[in-house]
């Protein structure tokens, strides 16, 4: 909730606290609590998702137009593995329109076709990061498109849902079938971790948010003991399969 959240921060620069850690809910509804605390001398450590017009103390985030090129990557790969050659037809699930992660992880993933001729996107519709929204607007274009090859979700949310109406669409088959439609995510989270082990998902591009949170307190620590801090500092990630999950998805669990 937005507004609970900029009244919270509002909250702790009345407790007069020494630092704030924040995942902005939404970069531009927080931005004016944000201004509030850097003027009370509170230094602000945005996580995941800057403060629109501020800068912030420090600014932890993964690539999202990275992850997003890794996806197109990756759908080329399973779609070499599986004619021969790089084509096929992709749909885009995008995220919550104006969120920084649903414009630089389509920019990234968009980009990332160009490279790719073989590859068409024969639809890119908002699912909202959403599994209920995702799964009306799979199961919809599904139907307008009944030959595609892959998905890609701007999020797990936006897959699992993806997976849930393919099931119900008679036309979720498994992992290394003739008929599977490639399915790839971002973000990691348990349902798609499960659905990646039933052999139903392919992939989803991980981050490391365990890494993010510590840094974030290490970055905090470091500026109220009068030490520099990295303004923007970007955290790995990994794309987790069937073959490396075991060893691979501590990064999200």
């Amino acid at each position: 909730d937005s507004a609970k959240q900029a009244a919270d921060v509002e909250d702790l620069i009345t407790k007069k606290v020494s630092a704030i850690i924040i995942n902005p809910r939404d970069a531009e509804a927080i931005a004016l609590a944000v201004k509030k605390a850097l003027a009370a001398d509170i230094p602000v450590l945005a996580l995941d998702r800057g403060v629109t017009g501020v800068d912030v103390t420090s600014f932890l985030e993964t690539d999202d137009v990275a992850m997003g090129k890794l996806g197109a990557d990756l759908v080329a790969e399973a779609m070499k593995a599986k004619y021969g050659e790089i084509k096929g037809k992709v749909i885009e699930l995008g995220g919550l329109v104006g969120t920084t992660a649903a414009r630089d992880r389509g920019k990234g993933f968009n980009e990332g076709l160009k490279k790719y001729p073989g590859l068409e996107l024969v639809a890119s519709q908002p699912a909202d990061f959403d599994q209920e929204k995702a799964y009306n607007v799979t199961s919809n274009l599904m139907l307008a498109h009944p030959d595609v090859d892959a998905i890609f979700g701007h999020n797990d949310d936006n897959t699992v849902g993806a997976e849930r109406a393919l099931k119900a669409m008679g036309k979720l088959t498994k992992v290394g079938e003739k008929d599977h439609i490639y399915i790839v995510g971002i973000d990691g989270i348990k349902q798609a971790l499960d659905s990646i082990r039933k052999g139903n998902i392919d992939c989803t591009i991980s981050q490391e948010p365990v890494m993010m949170g510590e840094k974030s307190v290490e970055f905090a620590l470091q500026y109220l003991a009068g030490e520099k801090v990295t303004e923007h500092y970007y955290t790995p990630f990994t794309a987790i399969t069937k073959e490396n999950i075991d060893t691979r998805a501590n990064w999200a669990e």
